[in-house]
C-alpha cells in the first residue's frame, strides 16, 4: 500500500485533481456562458448544451462509457486505467463547481482566459500521468490502426468538433471557439514543456579553435559536432550551444568579435534539462 502513497505518487494525485478542476472553471465559468465550442468533448459538451440543454456534466459523464469501450478494446487495459480516473472525475467537478462565479464580460477575454485556464488544468493532468479521455481516445485509435500522425488525427477529431460551432452556432462564436482552443493548446504546451526555455545555437566558423575557447571562458556550454559543407566538400566543425535567453547577446557579441564570417543559426528551445540545467529527476514520474 506504501507505493500508493508516496510522495511523488500524491504529487501526481494533486495534479489530476487540481488540472481537473480547473478544466471544471474554464468550462463553467467562461465556456458556457458563450458557448464556446473548444474542441474536444469539452467541446461537443457544450454544443449539447446550447442545442438540447443538456447539463455539460450529464454528457461528459455518459460519452465516457462508449469511449471507454472502445479504449479498453481498441488500444488496450493499460492506457483506459490511466484515464478512466480523470474521465468520471471532469464531470463530477463541472457538477459540484457550478456555484463558481460566471464570467459575463468580453467574449474575446472569455475565450483568452477560458482556454488558459482549462488548458492549464489539461497539462496538470498529463503532468499526473493520467488525462480526462475523450477525443484523445479516437486520436489514439486512428494513429494505432490506420496510421495516422497525432497531429493530424487532432486536425480532423477536434477540427470536426470546432467545425460544428461554424456550422450549428453562428460564425462569431466559431471564430472565439477557434481563439479559446488556441489557448488551450499553448497552455497545455506551457505546462508540459514546464522546464527551462532557451535559445540553441548552430555555429559553423573558420576560427572554431579561438571562438571555443572564448565562450568556454565564459562559461557557455559548447558541443562539437564534426561536418561537411555540401558545397564546398569541406570538413569543418559545427559548434552547438545552449544558453539562456538572457545571454544570447553575450553570445552574439563574443561571435562577432572572434570571426565576423562566422554563420550562425539562433532558434528557440522550449526545454532543457541535464547537465547544468535542471535535473532530469526532478520531472521523473
Amino acid at each position: 500500500m506504501s507505493r500508493w502513497f508516496a510522495p511523488q505518487k500524491l504529487m501526481n494525485y494533486a495534479y489530476m485533481l487540481g488540472g481537473t478542476m480547473l478544466i471544471a472553471v474554464g468550462i463553467n465559468s467562461f465556456f458556457v456562458p458563450f458557448s464556446l465550442v473548444a474542441g474536444g468533448m469539452n467541446g461537443v459538451s457544450i454544443l449539447l448544451y446550447r442545442l438540447f440543454a443538456i447539463s455539460p456534466d450529464v454528457s461528459l459523464f455518459w460519452s465516457n462509457f462508449p469511449l471507454l469501450l472502445m479504449s479498453y478494446f481498441f488500444i488496450g487495459k493499460r492506457y483506459t486505467l490511466n484515464t478512466i480516473v480523470c474521465s468520471f472525475l471532469l464531470p463530477v467537478c463541472v457538477r459540484l463547481m457550478q456555484a463558481f462565479p460566471v464570467y459575463s464580460g468580453d467574449p474575446m477575454l472569455a475565450a483568452l482566459f477560458g482556454g488558459i485556464i482549462a488548458g492549464l488544468g489539461i497539462g496538470l493532468v498529463f503532468r499526473g500521468g493520467s488525462s480526462t479521455g475523450g477525443t484523445g481516445i479516437p486520436i489514439q485509435i486512428l494513429h494505432d490502426y490506420l496510421k495516422i500522425p497525432y497531429g493530424l488525427g487532432v486536425i480532423i477529431v477536434d477540427g470536426s468538433v470546432l467545425m460544428s460551432a461554424f456550422i450549428f452556432l453562428d460564425f462569431t462564436t466559431g471564430l472565439y471557439s477557434l481563439i479559446a482552443l488556441a489557448c488551450v493548446s499553448k497552455a497545455v504546451d506551457y505546462v508540459q514543456t514546464g522546464g527551462v526555455s532557451a535559445k540553441t545555437c548552430f555555429i559553423i566558423s573558420n576560427k572554431s579553435a579561438s571562438l571555443i575557447d572564448s565562450l568556454v571562458k565564459k562559461d557557455f556550454g559548447v558541443t562539437i559536432v564534426e561536418s561537411r559543407g555540401a558545397y564546398s566538400q569541406e570538413d569543418k566543425q559545427m559548434l552547438v550551444c545552449t544558453c539562456p535567453q538572457k545571454r544570447v547577446s553575450e553570445l552574439k557579441e563574443t561571435l562577432k568579435a572572434e570571426d565576423k564570417a562566422a554563420f550562425c543559426v539562433i532558434f528557440d528551445t522550449k526545454e532543457v534539462v541535464g547537465n547544468r540545467w535542471e535535473s532530469l529527476d526532478a520531472d521523473s514520474k
